[in-house]
């Protein structure tokens, strides 16, 4: 496997940090506080497409490529296991195999969590189980469909949350009216327990737990349970949320902050619906994916830090955030444009970051050994 080395190197860009109410918000440029000297490895290669990584239970990193392949890779080795083809996927533009999680009690409920597009024959978006009986998938179990599909905007991230619940992402499915539907599942953050039911105390009585969102790719919970959030924009304002149940995110008359750049109808629906702001807002776009919080002592300049993935720019982003979570204190892009565009981050049990590279996705400018799971770790 190749080796490279890359320092840590400071944001450029500004960086929007929002304030209580619905004032307008403040931007700076932020430096880094640290100086990390960071080695890349080549873990895995080969993989067409990569959307999600997730540590399993069984010490493996599961792998799910967009046409519907989920695999297992051993960290240490690098040797990679197909575990099948997820059915009924269907590839569409940007949808496909997409979030996967695990059941909290895998050893004795082996349920494996998966997003994917389906035709029907319109284009759709479901949340299914397979139980893993240790080296493939049973058949699938249909938690929820029918969820609105398109060529762009499927979300789909999937976690278990502390309080076992499942916490799924979906955009608007290119009709952005859906995302201030409270009857349409597109365009919001879900909750369902672990078998696919509306989960108790949801605040519309149904399985959306937030709304007004376009396209939220990226999802992960902090130790003290907060939920965040990355999410696309339209050609302005990708954001960086943090989630609060029933809340209204302002998708599509609010872009990023209530600041009226998005009209002047933008701050009279700020002020009529409570909208919440974003932590963090870009513009031009970057394209935001997936997102972890970093809680691991290897890198502990990472500590209390979102990382996450972007297309567009190619690159990983940390935001350091402040110890009640609630604003960002500064940011730092990590191997900027190392790897072309990267959709998926994890952590290791070690602390280690991994990224899988997105540059097969038909936006990319794929090496022959693309697409890969490049490990991170400080030298």
């Amino acid at each position: 496997m190749g080796m490279t080395r890359a320092t840590l190197v400071a944001s450029c860009l500004a960086v929007l940090v929002a304030v209580p109410g619905c004032d307008n918000a403040t931007a700076g440029n932020q430096s880094p506080v640290t100086d990390v000297e960071l080695v890349t490895e080549t873990v895995a290669s080969g993989f067409d497409t990569v959307w999600e990584l997730a540590w399993g239970p069984d010490g493996a990193i599961w792998v799910t490529q967009r046409g519907g392949t989920l695999s297992r890779v051993d960290p240490e080795t690098g040797a990679v296991t197909t575990v099948g083809q997820v059915p009924s996927v269907a590839e569409v533009g940007e949808g496909g195999l997409m979030g996967i999680t695990f059941h909290p009690d895998f050893a004795t409920q082996p349920w494996v969590y998966v997003a994917h597009t389906y035709r029907a024959p319109a284009t759709r978006n479901r949340v299914i189980r397979m139980r893993y009986d240790g080296s493939s998938l049973g058949n699938p179990e249909v938690l929820l469909d029918d969820i609105p599909g398109s060529s762009i905007h499927n979300g789909s991230r999937i976690v278990v949350g502390p309080d076992r619940l499942l916490y799924i992402t979906t955009g608007d499915a290119s009709d952005a009216a859906l995302a201030q539907n409270l009857a349409s599942p597109a365009g919001k953050v879900l909750r369902l327990t672990l078998d696919g039911q509306p989960a108790p105390g949801n605040p519309f009585g149904t399985a959306v737990f937030t709304f007004g969102h376009r396209n939220p790719q990226g999802l992960a919970f902090a130790p003290d349970g907060a939920l965040y959030v990355t999410e696309h924009g339209p050609s302005d304002n990708d954001e960086v949320n943090r989630i609060e149940a029933g809340r209204n995110y302002g998708w599509p008359t609010v872009h990023g902050f209530c600041d009226g750049d998005s009209g002047s109808g933008e701050q009279s629906f700020c002020d009529a619906n409570d909208v919440i702001q974003p932590l963090a807002a870009w513009t031009p776009t970057i394209a935001p994916a997936g997102l972890v919080y970093y809680d691991a002592s290897l890198i502990p300049q990472f500590r209390g830090s979102l990382i996450f993935a972007t297309l567009k720019e190619a690159t990983l982003f940390r935001l350091a955030l402040s110890p009640d979570g609630r604003t960002v204190q500064m940011t730092e892009q990590l191997l900027p444009r190392a790897f072309g565009r990267v959709r998926a981050v994890l952590v290791g049990p070690d602390g280690s970051l991994y990224v899988g590279t997105s540059n097969r996705d038909g936006r990319g400018s794929p090496l022959p050994t693309d697409d890969r799971i490049i490990r991170i770790r400080p030298r």
